[in-house]
């Protein structure tokens, strides 16, 4: 099992993610199916606006080097810069290579599993929601027992797309009601 994070907190954030995913779709990167989609606060760099983030199984023949070059070429496509002002700054979109089935591998190009895993609620939120299961040996622990360690009561919260926008199939949970003060 392939494992990516999409994440978009700069310009039309709903549009991003559908272009993404339409753009690696026709690169070979079949995208299986969707966590739903959170609105997130920012991590790292607190003065930014929130985050739509989710998890994507997805499938495809490429190695995890090939599948790395083309997430940054789709993001560049889209008009990511690839130096922004802060390390953890505002993005038009954001794709990371989280996990490629057991693979672990240490490169200047590539980390596998990515190292923040352990630290991030707006990864291992959504990826509970669709593989809690998915064992990372590197932790010795489940996406479960590190969501469970890491997401404090609040990290995010599901938010519907706009029917309008086409996005890959997405796990339902139940219907999606945003906590008070917090609907945009």
């Amino acid at each position: 099992m392939i494992f990516l994070g999409v994440g978009s907190n700069l310009g039309e954030r709903w549009a991003a993610i559908s272009r993404a995913w339409q753009a690696l779709e026709m690169a070979g990167v079949h995208v299986e199916c969707s966590s739903p989609i959170y609105e997130t606060l920012p991590w790292g760099y607190l003065e930014q606006p929130p985050y739509l983030n989710a998890v994507w199984k997805v499938s495809t023949v490429l190695s995890p080097v090939d599948l790395l070059r083309v997430l940054k070429s789709v993001e560049r496509q889209l008009g990511r810069s690839q130096q922004p002002m802060h390390r953890w700054g505002m993005r038009i979109i954001d794709l990371d290579l989280l996990a490629y089935g057991s693979h672990v591998v240490k490169t200047e190009e590539l980390t596998l599993p990515h190292p923040w895993i352990p630290q991030r609620a707006f990864v291992l939120g959504p990826w509970r929601d669709i593989a809690p299961d998915f064992y990372l040996a590197v932790w010795e622990a489940t996406v479960e027992e590190l969501g469970q360690r890491c997401c404090g009561a609040f990290w995010g919260y599901p938010v519907n797309p706009p029917k309008e926008i086409p996005l890959p199939p997405i796990v339902s949970l139940q219907p999606i009601l945003p906590p008070a003060g917090l609907a945009s």
